[in-house]
């Protein structure tokens, strides 16, 4: 017999982290959920960093969003991505 833990996408270990938790860190993303709240769209990608620890992100950020989308639509996932704030706004290097 399987698990229920095998099937479950998320489990409550705590908050996501933000873009900010992982500002010019370069990261592999791998995977993304798509989730619309009270605020808009948003997204939580899980993430390999340098380190090899997987994490996972949280953030509304449009150009992130409209970034990742194509690079689904492109199957282009995993993907490298280092991000970055200029202002208020959020870049992808």
């Amino acid at each position: 017999m399987g698990k229920l833990l095998d099937h479950a996408h998320k489990q409550a270990e705590g908050v996501p982290l933000r873009l900010d938790n992982i500002e010019g860190e370069p990261v592999t993303i791998t995977d993304v959920e798509f989730s619309s709240g009270s605020f808009g769209a948003y997204m939580t990608m899980k993430v390999v960093n340098k380190d090899g620890e997987v994490l996972d992100v949280m953030t509304g950020a449009k150009l992130v969003l409209d970034a990742i989308e194509n690079a689904i639509d492109a199957d282009a996932l995993p993907c490298d991505a280092t991000f970055v704030r200029r202002g208020r706004t959020w870049l992808i290097e």
